[in-house]
């Protein structure tokens, strides 16, 4: 039995955390012995990785980014108690993982979430993490990378090729799958009537989502369409740059066309209820869960060409390039101008593709494998 010891910031409604809560449900009990760590409590998908048998949850309960020596003196003390085999990274967390998995002779699996992150676009500890990221990678165990684009983006950057290893996220197919009426009641919550059409934008309100794109684009088709909605849903971000797009919307004249609907927990509902997805991301995306979930509920999606959205998309048809606001606008409109069992043939497709390329089962079966050969490495 290997004993593999997850890091992760949090739980909440992140990608990197939805994803680390599938892995370690489908992760062989018989073969690995999980626990999971988190520094903050709570979070959407904590009572979920509470709830799956034989997986350990802990909080480190940090009291915010300073609490520092209290939070490692308790890290400190579960990793006496669990003697971790392996240690491996998800969200935020590649510092602690190489600094405790060092400290208790652990294999230490860092994490790569995101392709390119334009530093430009952050304050000075982002750039002081990816300084650190760059030396850990060469003093690691391993590095996965949930993308291609990742993996070729940060050994541009000086962080270690050698050791970085792609495994894309697994989607969960029997909670993201196609139920239309599940999306009724939210459509009528938001004020949207079923002949009109839903256009929606998922991320947390950040720049690498580049929400100005999206907005441009549907400041454009909604003069074209009286019968088109847009809504961006996804966390508040910083409250400077959150007024800024609420500003931008109200001088493109949306107000009345655009609904902010900020978290939602029960995202198969949300898919449900739309008509068009939009990947507007301008940098930083591995493998977009916006993309892959709604996907899988077969809608349609038009994606900009950002981390490993093209090649999970696939066809060529819905990919524009990143910050074409006239391509959005064109795809859009060429969705619209199909019958509806046009539009439902793409979305059938969409979900096939999820099924070849991105289970659960497939996240699964590389990351055994990957923590496997770690530890046939130690014995040898």
């Amino acid at each position: 039995m290997v004993r593999v010891l997850f890091i992760s910031r949090s739980l909440g409604p992140g990608g990197a955390e939805a994803q680390l809560a599938e892995l370690v449900k489908h992760l062989d009990k018989s073969k690995f012995e999980v626990t999971v760590v988190t520094f903050y409590p709570g979070g959407r998908h904590f009572e979920r990785v509470q709830s799956i048998p034989s997986v350990r949850l802990f909080s480190m309960d940090k009291k915010g980014r300073w609490d520092m020596f209290g939070f490692f003196m308790r890290l400190r003390k579960l990793f006496r108690e669990v003697r971790p085999q392996i240690v491996c990274a998800y969200s935020g967390a590649n510092e602690a993982v190489f600094l405790m998995g060092k400290l208790f002779r652990a294999k230490t699996v860092l994490s790569i979430r995101s392709s390119f992150m334009n530093p430009d676009k952050y304050d000075w500890l982002h750039a002081l993490l990816q300084n650190m990221g760059r030396y850990l990678s060469h003093h690691c165990s391993l590095v996965i990378s949930n993308s291609q684009a990742g993996k070729d983006e940060y050994a541009k950057v000086g962080y270690c090729g050698e050791k970085i290893t792609v495994i894309r996220n697994g989607f969960d197919i029997d909670l993201y799958r196609p139920d239309r009426s599940l999306g009724s009641a939210l459509r009528a919550e938001w004020g949207v009537s079923s002949d009109q059409i839903l256009i929606g934008q998922i991320g947390r309100i950040d720049p690498m989502k580049d929400h100005p794109t999206f907005l441009r684009a549907a400041a454009i088709f909604a003069k074209e369409r009286a019968d088109v909605r847009f809504v961006c849903i996804g966390g508040r971000g910083s409250d400077t740059y959150r007024v800024e797009l609420e500003t931008m919307a109200k001088e493109l004249d949306l107000q009345d066309r655009l609904v902010w609907a900020g978290v939602q927990n029960d995202m198969p509902t949300v898919y449900n209820a739309l008509d068009i997805n939009t990947i507007s991301s301008a940098f930083g995306e591995g493998v977009p869960n916006a993309l892959g979930e709604a996907m899988c509920c077969e809608v349609p999606c038009v994606t900009t060409d950002v981390g490993d959205a093209a090649y999970l998309r696939s066809d060529p048809r819905w990919v524009v390039p990143i910050g074409d606001v006239e391509g959005i606008v064109a795809r859009w409109r060429i969705l619209l101008a199909m019958k509806p069992e046009e539009r439902v043939e793409i979305g059938k497709a969409s979900r096939v593709r999820i099924l070849s390329e991105c289970t659960p089962e497939k996240l699964t079966e590389q990351t055994e494998s990957a923590f496997l050969n770690l530890v046939a490495d130690t014995k040898g």
